[in-house]
Order: C-alpha cells, then structure tokens, then sequence
C-alpha cells in the first residue's frame, strides 16, 4: 500500500500534457536516429535539442511542487514546446518525405473553388492598408490560443485549464502528422518578390521578416495549423467567457482569410484545418483521460482493489 501511494504522488507530478509532449518527443527522436545518415550533422544537433526538451520539461514537473511560480511556469511550459518541436521539423520532414503535394493541392483549389481561390488573393486590389492589417490578422494566431489559457487559468478549474492545454497540443501535434504525411510548401511568394507580389507598408515588411524568422519549417501547408487551433479555441472560449467568444469570432474569421490572402495556404489547407479542429475537439479530451498518470493510476487501483 505504501508503494502504491509513492508511486501515485510520483506520477502526479508528471501531467497527461508533460506525458503526450514526452511521448511525441521520444517518437521524433527515434525518427532522427532513424534518418541520422540522410540528416548528416543535423541528426546530432537534433538529438541534442530533443534531449534538452525532455530535460526541461521532467525539471519543471519536478520544480512545479515547489511554489506557486514554478507551478504557472509548468502549466504553460507546453507553448515554448510545441514551438521548438515545430522548429525542428522543417529537416526531418525533408528526409522522411521528400515528395511535394503543391500541384495536387494547386489543382484541388482550381477543381473545387476555381475562379473564387483566385479573387481570394487580389480582393480590393490589395491596397496598403489591407494587406496590413490582413498581416495583423494573421499575427494575431500567435496570442489566440495564450489569452485563452490565460483567462482558463484565471476564471475555470485546473482540471478545465489543463484539458485546454493538451487538446490544443493535441491539435498541434496532429497538425504536424498532416506536414509529415503531406509535406507542401503552399503557394508562397519568394522573399525577394513579396513586396511587390503581396505588397503592403511598413507593418507587412515588418510581419514578414518576423514570420521568416518565426516559421521556419517550410513545408507546413497542410493542414493549416492556424485555421485548426484558432477554431479550436472559439469553440473552446465559448466554456470560459461569452465576451471572450463573441470577440474571437471576427479574429478568427480574419486569421482564416488571412492564410490565403497573403498565400501562405490554399483553400484546401483550410478545410483540411477545419477538419482537424474538429478531430482535436474530440479527440483532445479522450486521450487525456487516458494519458492522466493521476487518473491511469486511481483506475489501477481500483482494479486492484486498493482504496
């Protein structure tokens, strides 16, 4: 009985996020060891990142039961993750996927949308101010998700806080299953050519030499992630805050329009996010319970007998 209760104190340090991070981080670096001869000098470099990930992510598990600041830093240490694993992408897809789905998606756009998938891009005859604020649009994901969680965390339960957390990991994680099996690029503008291409003033040029920097995994066009986790969480805001939803809505549609407006998606992409915010939704909860070490754990105990 004693052992059994060490163990359960144990285990709850770790949460089902900290143990779904784990797992696809493990996953992801049996992938490199696999492609190690492909990937060259970048496998080790690879290994070492994802080492240190596991290393940051046991030692604020660790550190989360010593003070309420360690215990914020913990609950929210999942955003700087699935941001580094997205970082490191970009070579392990080349060399597991080298094929390109852009002409399939291209010609999917023309088949189903047509002329309208064109119209998208050149509505209004891209003026300055448009394109700008289409920008801000589309830089807006980045905080979508993060306010969210921070009002979760503010006004709803830990158990409410941590389910949103994993079915937006969830979600990213699923998105990232999408770029491995449909590796695309999208139908993206050449750096040198996006002035003049995509146009737009100072904020524009200013967005995109952020994006360049921030988005370094090229080949992440389908499913559109942005599309998937905004509409992951104006259905999700609807259960924290009815103010919060409602002022989502007009984002979220922005950052929608945003992704082919400024030829970062095709249409197609969108739908294929739309269906895996969806997929998130339902999935995201279910594999929590079971990935809960806590929750895994009373269950065994149950079976067992133990009370």
């Amino acid at each position: 009985m004693e052992i059994f209760e060490s163990e359960h104190d144990y285990l709850a340090d770790i949460s089902a996020v900290d143990a779904l991070n784990i797992f696809a981080i493990l996953l992801l670096a049996i992938t490199v060891a696999i492609l190690q001869q492909s990937l060259g000098d970048m496998a080790v470099r690879l290994l070492a990142l994802l080492a240190t990930l596991l290393f940051f992510i046991a030692l604020l598990a660790f550190l989360s039961t010593r003070g309420r600041s360690w215990r914020v830093l913990h609950e929210f240490s999942s955003i700087l993750v699935v941001i580094t694993v997205f970082s490191a992408l970009g070579p392990i897809i080349d060399c597991a996927n080298s094929g390109r789905w852009d002409l399939t998606f291209a010609r999917l756009d023309v088949a189903l949308f047509g002329r309208p998938a064109g119209e998208w891009r050149a509505l209004l005859g891209r003026p300055s101010w448009f394109v700008d604020g289409t920008y801000v649009l589309y830089l807006s994901y980045y905080f979508v998700p993060f306010v969210l969680a921070i009002v979760t965390y503010r006004r709803q339960s830990t158990e409410e806080f941590r389910n949103l957390v994993f079915t937006i990991v969830v979600t990213f994680y699923l998105s990232y299953i999408g770029y491995f099996l449909f590796p695309a690029v999208g139908p993206r503008v050449p750096p040198e050519a996006e002035s003049l291409a995509i146009g737009g003033g100072m904020i524009s040029t200013v967005a995109r030499r952020f994006l360049a920097w921030a988005e370094q995994n090229p080949t992440d066009a389908f499913p559109s992630g942005h599309t998937a986790v905004a509409l992951l969480c104006v259905f999700r805001a609807r259960r924290v805050s009815a103010g919060l939803s409602i002022l989502y809505v007009p984002i979220v549609i922005g950052i929608i329009f945003s992704t082919v407006y400024l030829h970062y998606h095709y249409v197609v992409d969108v739908l294929g996010g739309a269906a895996l915010a969806c997929a998130g939704a339902w999935l995201g909860p279910r594999l929590e319970q079971w990935r809960e070490p806590r929750g895994l754990m009373k269950r065994l105990g149950v079976r067992l007998g133990i009370r």
